[in-house]
């Protein structure tokens, strides 16, 4: 990376504060909105287990083995990946930035052009990033894998609007969580295949029609996870809060089905979680069964900077970091896709 500044030589007043582009915030990590699972150096295993009773008559004789109790393990390996890039700190010699170079020749660097851009942009831009892919991802394999599946309404398939999505990612280095909803190898024969998620698909939304896709998303949730105890999380896509502020100002509209209570939203009492994902789709399932699996998750909040070498200025940021993306109770998920 070079530095793109198209700068004016200072001579003037300067307005002290710069300013920065929006960027959205980045909950997955700051809220907690999915479980994390650090500590993970190389790989892990993750244990599902389920049992099924079956109540039969008494006999003081032999009885008969009814009922069975099952379990299965899943590996997950988190991708190590980087973010690298250099820069000159000769080209703010001009600039706004040259007020707090110490004095002489050997001194060009900025501590303002440090806090204010590389701290206030370039290391923000790594979080949201990191965030978007561990949602937003597949690995090549992946999608020429789900590229060549049978699609169809059934929900041992993949439906269209799954092939879809996972043809709209850009190749990464590991699977994301939806493409893991969608296809992924964590099943009791470990073979990757179709994931065992509710699909549900939908309607191109507007502020007119969204009670009735939320309405679509809600009715196929089972019902033992709303009387589980633990209530499962919406998770949405930036763009419904407004659909969801222009149908609430309605006054012909039923207020109690989106609820607003000091910024916090939620439908039918399930809370909704706004999350960098597409318009045209929902993940619907309790935060325990996503898993963002790492090393340590403060690694993507620490930014390494230094000079390339001793005989030069020329300077380098670089962060490391590892990420996976684990879906768990599978069929107890929904996701929905338009």
């Amino acid at each position: 990376m070079s530095i793109t500044y198209n700068k004016i030589d200072s001579r003037g007043i300067l307005a002290e504060e710069i300013i920065s582009e929006i960027l959205f915030q980045t909950p997955t990590i700051s809220e907690g909105l999915v479980t994390f699972e650090d500590d993970i150096k190389a790989n892990t295993i993750f244990t599902e287990k389920s049992a099924t009773v079956s109540q039969q008559a008494y006999t003081s004789g032999a009885p008969s083995a009814a009922g069975d109790l099952t379990a299965f393990d899943a590996i997950v390996t988190p991708a190590k990946v980087m973010y690298y890039t250099e820069f000159d700190p000769e080209t703010l010699r001009f600039s706004r930035f040259k007020r707090d170079m110490k004095p002489g020749s050997w001194n060009n660097f900025s501590t303002e052009f440090e806090r204010l851009v590389i701290g206030g942009a370039y290391a923000p831009k790594i979080a949201l990033d990191f965030e978007q892919k561990y949602w937003n991802n597949a690995t090549s394999a992946t999608k020429t894998a789900v590229a060549a599946l049978t699609a169809s309404a059934s929900n041992t398939y993949v439906s269209t609007q799954e092939q879809a999505y996972v043809a709209s990612l850009t190749a990464g280095e590991y699977d994301g969580l939806l493409t893991k909803v969608i296809y992924n190898d964590s099943n009791s024969a470990g073979v990757a295949g179709v994931g065992g998620r509710i699909k549900v698909v939908g309607a191109t939304k507007n502020a007119s029609n969204i009670k009735a896709e939320y309405d679509k998303k809600f009715a196929a949730i089972p019902a033992e996870v709303l009387h589980s105890g633990n209530k499962p999380y919406i998770y949405v896509p930036y763009a419904d809060m407004q659909l969801i502020d222009i149908y609430n100002n309605n006054v012909s509209n039923f207020r109690d089905s989106f609820a607003v209570s000091n910024g916090k939203y939620s439908f039918n009492g399930l809370e909704i979680k706004f999350v960098p994902i597409p318009s045209n789709v929902a993940l619907v399932g309790n935060k325990e069964h996503f898993i963002l699996a790492t090393d340590l998750m403060s690694d993507v909040q620490f930014l390494q900077m230094e000079k390339i070498a001793a005989n030069q200025d020329r300077w380098f940021l670089k962060s490391v970091m590892t990420c996976a993306a684990h879906v768990q109770n599978q069929k107890f998920n929904v996701l929905y896709i338009s």
